[in-house]
């Protein structure tokens, strides 16, 4: 942290009251939580503030940090420090770990803590492909997840007489202490304990079937239920499917995070659905009817106006991505086609066409065309 002291750290004078450190400490954790505060740097202030408030929310600790000041007090919280300056007398400490932040909002206050209880299961991610079709209208899948479960055999204890006792290395605690001795001074810290395993407890007598962990992995094949509407990078919570938990606490969860891969017919907007529709010159001047097929595969009859652009975009209500009860539409691109080889038929009846509009004239006295009104093109030079 360098030389900023705890007061700077959480913004408050050294005068500041209990309350005050406590109101200042929930304002900052709330901003720079990193699972809320994506900013570089947001997870080591985080830890600064924490690491702040668990001495300054210590009315013990505070006088201390506030008679030895912050360089001493620091140096020393790192372990035992041993040293003179103190009237020739020396000083040792041995301070606690630093709180989290529910110790500020459930009143731990940066207390010390005692044994480890039984730990929840870790949670397990995995990577589901499904199609755009799947993803607007919903689907279930059947998928394979491989994951530990308590063993059948000692229940999860570890143990062939399904009993534990107290680990005797570290008291039943689940860490045991380190302590390494260095120029500066001796350094102690707090592991997981090396024959628990950090659980306080050891088998009575050893489960052969899983070597004394309590768990045994195994191959699942579960069904998920994907809701209409989902999306890449959308997460489904599937609860007790991560690993097995120690016994008495409850297992992790699954979650799965979906890709929906590109579809050749359709896009997707939000909840909108994008296709395209080929019609001919003669039936975007005239208006014409197409079939269009709709994603669950129904084909839906569409009405083209007289007179449509190229590229113009006609809704077929309600045949988007199904999502929550509320469907997005269907938005239909239309793409005019310009023949390319014709018959001497059709050669004559377009030249006829093209007589019949070079006859006309447009109200601002211009000459038009069919394929102008159609495309947009521009108008013909005036003659000089």
């Amino acid at each position: 942290m360098g030389a900023k002291n705890y007061y700077d750290v959480l913004n408050v004078p050294k005068t500041a009251t209990e309350q005050e450190i406590k109101k200042a400490y929930r304002t900052l954790t709330k901003k720079y939580h990193p699972d809320i505060c994506k900013e570089e740097g947001a997870e080591e202030k985080f830890k600064e503030i924490n690491e702040a408030y668990s001495v300054l929310s210590d009315s013990q600790k505070r006088a201390q940090y506030d008679r030895m000041g912050h360089e001493t007090f620091t140096n020393a919280s790192k372990g035992q420090y041993s040293g003179g300056g103190f009237n020739g007398a020396g000083f040792s400490a041995d301070f606690g770990g630093f709180g989290d932040i529910f110790d500020a909002f459930f009143g731990g206050g940066g207390q010390r803590r005692g044994p480890r209880g039984p730990q929840a299961g870790a949670d397990l991610l995995m990577r589901l492909t499904i199609s755009l079709k799947d993803a607007a209208l919903g689907t279930s899948r059947d998928v394979d997840v491989m994951h530990t479960e308590p063993c059948p055999d000692c229940d999860g204890t570890g143990s062939t007489t399904k009993k534990t006792r107290t680990c005797p290395r570290c008291g039943g605690t689940g860490q045991e202490k380190r302590e390494s001795k260095t120029p500066f001074g001796n350094f102690v810290s707090m592991v997981t304990c090396s024959q628990c395993g950090g659980r306080g407890k050891i088998p009575e007598e050893r489960c052969k079937t899983c070597g004394g962990t309590g768990h045994s992995r195994v191959k699942r094949t579960i069904s998920v239920a994907i809701p209409a509407g989902v999306d890449t990078g959308m997460r489904l919570r599937m609860e007790g499917y991560g690993e097995a938990g120690d016994p008495g606490a409850p297992n992790g969860d699954l979650y799965i995070e979906i890709e929906v891969l590109p579809d050749p017919n359709f896009r997707r907007i939000g909840d909108d659905l994008e296709t395209t529709v080929a019609i001919s010159a003669a039936g975007a001047a005239i208006g014409t009817k197409v079939d269009i097929q709709t994603i669950d595969g129904r084909d839906v009859e569409l009405k083209i106006p007289a007179g449509v652009q190229h590229g113009t975009a006609l809704k077929i209500a309600g045949e988007g991505v199904k999502r929550r009860g509320r469907p997005g539409d269907m938005l239909v691109r239309v793409k005019v086609e310009i023949p390319k080889n014709l018959n001497e038929e059709e050669k004559q009846l377009y030249g006829r066409l093209l007589e019949i509009e070079s006859g006309k004239k447009s109200e601002s006295g211009k000459k038009t065309g069919f394929f102008k009104d159609v495309f947009g093109g521009k108008n013909d030079k005036k003659k000089k």
